[in-house]
């Protein structure tokens, strides 16, 4: 196996029992260039310590270590955290084995001469051939070629060269030259570099993690490469590596569990990751457990032939300088709006350039792919691209002199088709209907076997109490994302199958628990497959408390706005049902249990629903329970606040906290706190240009295998309503964070099968808990996979919950393509602008463009709006959702200062005042669709 552990060489390496370090982990060197062999010290019962040879300047702190030639560290003496960027025997000496993987540490895969099978070669083991010097400006690691270990470097020679570059030495450049030093031909079937960057998250201290961990954000697409590492915390600078000239990268690997000192572990490391120029025996070997889209190659040398090949280390002090740090390297820059996830009805626009010239983009073969050139926009070449196959679909640029980048698109249904699908599928085929205690729950489904997940009928695998239990968020977020629906497209039977749920589980097992002959509405951990009383009564999980109040509060809204549907309680009583919930959640959990106070401490998937519900009380005349409720919700403000990253959860590292903190900060005017959860926000999502990380969701451990998760777009909208409230509306950064989230709202919707997934006709509807771009098991090994596709439901639908309260128009001025609108069509004719929806809901459009005037619709969804560039007209027109007259009410945000005749032809007319900021207003019963609404400045 590619990653375990070998026998010990003859040559065993030394280990270092300390490095000498200053400050906070970082070697202090003076701020001009240079080179220096150091001696470190060991303990006196150790061997000796071998010299470290160091490379400095204003950009870069680097440190070799002369026994094992690897890179013990990395860092820039300006960054204000001092972050070592890499792991070294001091940070992790677990890690200090003799067939190591230390930065700077090549594995190959070697055939030479005649023979008809590889030797697996590596620097690890070549100890006893390896030299370490230092030059005027440069470190050189080289290896001989005649390793006395059989996987050592043998019949070639290998010479690795640092050296500082660039402006002010602000490039570090890595060279590694190959020469074939035996008598016959030799063939490099592999050459892979493992990046063993610092990544080891220290699973109990939140502080640290987000300080002196980094995660990686990496893009293998050919001469297009590259990688970039950042601190969870998002605050720059960035560590950005690209390839240099002749070299390029066509395959990722990852150590799984098991596999050696490297592998996986739980909770704490995702795994070494390998990355290789060539790929001949990996690819095949790793077949089942690595994903891989580009052709493998090798390289031969004749006797005495030699290859280079080198990368850049480069940094990059925000997203906006990342672009032109990728460009300055050679390789091409890329965006992508709506992002790499498009619908069918909406053509992708891509804007991509290179120093060395694009000279044209080819879409893949078999695909439909249609690419348009639409000309060149502030340096950019700009084509529009439409994907009606649905699922992958790649798409090359070719740049330079025979150079390319491969950027891979992933095309789905319409959201409007997808979020109907979704919701027809979970009312008609999710929902148990049984005599059994799980009556009325919504249950998994496996698109393996094409049937509901039942306590009954499982499969088998994992903690079925969880999997087939009907709560936390497998089970209740589908209520959650169904009632959410329909407070946009009421359906009868949709309503009426969340009061089925909430009537026959919630009511009469999940919630059932009474006190003195009431309801406290605690909430049962899940179901144990114990009808009547449950067996097991713990009420602590305090995560599944707020998919169950925002039920009840979403069945407030539809009862309210909605009042011909029928429902089975009243408005006044789901407020009241959704207001106990979350009072249980606060008071009623005991404090010993397995997550402790976390109704206080942890950030809640859901939370975001706090100022609404509170608004809703109050509405009600609830002004007491209004003020008791926001009074455990300061407390958990105080609380979360008192941390310095309030983001901790069951996983070392998870994003599940950004939406409560983020909620919190802007409840309370914590404008600081907001700025710190959007950063971490954005350092959790990737800007490389392939459908699984353009904006998805990396949390747990890496972006190896968690991809497009419910987080993916539950920070879509934290990270929406951030910049609606406190963002900028111009410039680079704004319009790479604005890329970022739109592509992040847009992939969620991926999860859902329209045959993509599965082409099975019972399948159509269902959901992917996630993606796995690593292929292989995991600790969920019991759960199918469908070619990288979760075969489970899962969590899906608690993301698809957070997509419905993203959805919008966002119309900008992108800094390189100029008016856009993210979420449907935009066009500027006549000075009016034009807006179609298609961002799946039709209720809400934002133009950042015009000081983040904004339109907000409830009762009622649009089809069309028409706003003048002055604001001082305005026409929408307006769609019934239901089959009887319709009141819409209509909230307009910046507003113009001024009075304006509101009319619907057939109504009455009215006037509105605004000063600037937010105007709600009612419009009188409509009858029909299609009237226009027009907002006119008197």
């Amino acid at each position: 196996m590619l990653f375990t552990r070998r026998k010990e060489s003859a040559h065993p390496r030394t280990r270092i029992t300390s490095v000498t370090l200053a400050g906070r982990g970082v070697l202090v060197l003076p701020l001009a260039v240079a080179v220096t062999a150091s001696l470190t010290l060991a303990t006196p019962t150790a061997p000796a310590a071998a010299a470290t040879l160091n490379l400095a300047s204003s950009s870069f702190n680097v440190q070799v270590e002369s026994s094992t030639g690897g890179v013990y560290q990395l860092s820039n003496p300006s960054d204000p955290y001092r972050t070592n960027y890499v792991i070294n025997p001091t940070s992790r000496p677990a890690f200090n084995v003799n067939d190591s993987r230390w930065l700077g540490d090549m594995v190959f895969s070697v055939r030479r001469g005649a023979a008809t099978t590889s030797t697996s070669m590596n620097t690890a083991l070549s100890d006893d051939t390896r030299t370490v010097t230092s030059g005027a400006n440069s470190i050189t690691v080289a290896y001989s070629g005649a390793a006395a270990h059989a996987n050592g470097i043998n019949g070639f020679s290998l010479t690795e060269a640092y050296s500082l570059g660039g402006a002010s030495n602000n490039q570090l450049n890595w060279t590694m030259k190959l020469r074939n030093t035996s008598a016959g031909p030799i063939e490099f079937r592999d050459i892979g570099l493992p990046l063993l960057m610092d990544g080891y998250w220290r699973s109990n201290n939140q502080t640290a993690i987000y300080e002196q961990n980094v995660g990686r954000h990496s893009f293998v697409a050919d001469d297009g490469s590259y990688i970039y590492w950042q601190r969870p915390n998002g605050i720059g600078p960035y560590l950005v590596m690209t390839p240099q000239d002749g070299t390029s990268l066509e395959f990722k690997d990852k150590a799984r569990t098991g596999e050696g000192p490297f592998g996986e572990s739980d909770p704490a490391w995702e795994g070494l990751v390998e990355y290789y120029i060539h790929s001949k025996d990996v690819s095949v070997a790793r077949a089942t457990k690595s994903a891989a889209y580009l052709p493998a190659t090798s390289l031969t040398l004749a006797a005495g032939a030699e290859k280079t090949y080198g990368f850049t280390f480069q940094w990059a002090s925000s997203y906006a300088e990342l672009q032109n740090v990728l460009y300055n390297a050679g390789v091409v820059d890329a965006i992508s709006l709506p992002g790499m996830v498009v619908p069918t009805d909406t053509r992708a626009t891509l804007a991509v350039r290179a120093r060395a010239g694009i000279t044209g983009v080819v879409g893949q073969a078999g695909r439909n792919i249609t690419v348009t050139s639409r000309g060149t926009s502030n340096g950019y070449s700009i084509y529009e691209i439409s994907m009606p196959t649905l699922g992958t679909n790649n798409v090359t640029v070719n740049y330079g002199a025979g150079r390319q980048s491969v950027v891979q698109y992933y095309a789905i249904q319409p959201i409007e088709t997808l979020i109907a699908s979704r919701s027809n599928f979970i009312t008609t085929k999710q929902q148990a209907r049984t005599t059994r205690g799980y009556n009325g729950a919504f249950l998994q489904w496996s698109m393996s076997t094409h049937k509901l997940i039942t306590w009954d009928d499982y499969p088998g695998g994992g903690w079925k109490e969880w999997m087939a239990g009907g709560s936390d968020d497998l089970g209740l977020a589908p209520a959650a994302f169904i009632s959410e629906k329909n407070t946009t497209a009421p359906i009868q039977s949709q309503i009426s199958s969340v009061d089925y749920y909430i009537t026959n589980f919630l009511h009469r097992y999940l919630q059932s628990r009474t006190a003195n002959g009431q309801r406290t509405y605690e909430v049962y951990r899940w179901y144990d497959g114990q009808d009547g009383t449950p067996r097991d009564q713990g009420v602590w999980r305090v995560y599944n408390y707020v998919h169950i109040a925002n039920t009840y509060y979403n069945m407030y809204r539809i009862a309210k706005s909605y009042p011909t549907m029928q429902t089975a309680f009243t408005a006044a009583q789901y407020i009241d049902m959704s207001f106990r919930t979350l009072d249980a959640m606060f008071t009623r959990i005991p404090p010993n249990n397995p997550l402790g106070d976390a109704a206080n401490t942890l950030g809640l998937m859901g939370e975001s629903t706090y100022p609404d519900i509170l608004a809703a009380l109050r509405s009600e005349g609830r002004t007491g329970d209004a003020t008791r409720l926001e009074g455990l919700i300061r407390a958990k403000r105080d609380r979360m606040f008192a941390q310095a990253y309030p983001f901790a959860s069951e996983m070392s590292i998870d994003t599940t906290g950004f939406e409560t903190t983020y909620t919190l900060a802007k409840m309370y005017g914590n404008t600081a706190m907001a700025n710190k959860a959007m950063s971490a926000s954005m350092a959790s999502r990737g800007l490389q240009p392939l459908w699984y990380f353009y904006g998805s969701d990396n949390r747990h451990m890496g972006e190896s295998w968690w991809n497009l998760g419910y987080e993916t777009q539950l920070g879509a909208w934290q990270q929406q309503d951030y910049m609606l409230t406190y963002g900028g509306t111009s410039g680079a950064e704004f319009s790479q964070v604005m890329r970022v989230t739109s592509g992040a709202y847009v992939a969620g919707w991926a999860n859902i099968n329209s045959g993509q997934i599965s082409s099975n006709s019972a399948d159509i509807g269902a959901a992917s808990w996630q993606y796995q771009s690593e292929k292989g098991t995991t600790e969920y090994s019991h759960i199918p996979h469908l070619n990288g596709w979760w075969a489970w439901s899962g969590e899906a639908d608690l993301g698809f919950w957070g997509g419905l309260r993203a959805a919008s128009v966002n119309v900008v001025d992108d800094a390189v393509v100029g008016l856009y609108g993210y979420g449907g069509d935009v066009t500027l004719a006549n000075g009016s602008y034009t807006i179609t929806p298609k961002d799946g809901i039709r209720t809400r459009f934002a133009m950042y463009n015009r000081n983040k005037f904004a339109v907000e619709i409830q009762k009622a969804r649009y089809t069309r709006a028409v706003v003048a560039d002055s604001l001082t007209d305005i026409r929408i027109t307006l769609q019934n959702v239901t089959a009887s007259a319709y009141s819409p009410r209509i909230t307009l945000r910046n507003l113009p200062a001024g009075t304006y005749q509101v009319s619907v032809p057939g109504a009455a007319t009215r006037q509105i005042t605004s000063n600037g900021g937010v105007v709600t207003f009612d419009v009188a019963t409509l009858t029909g669709s299609g009237q226009v609404l027009s907002v006119v400045k008197i």
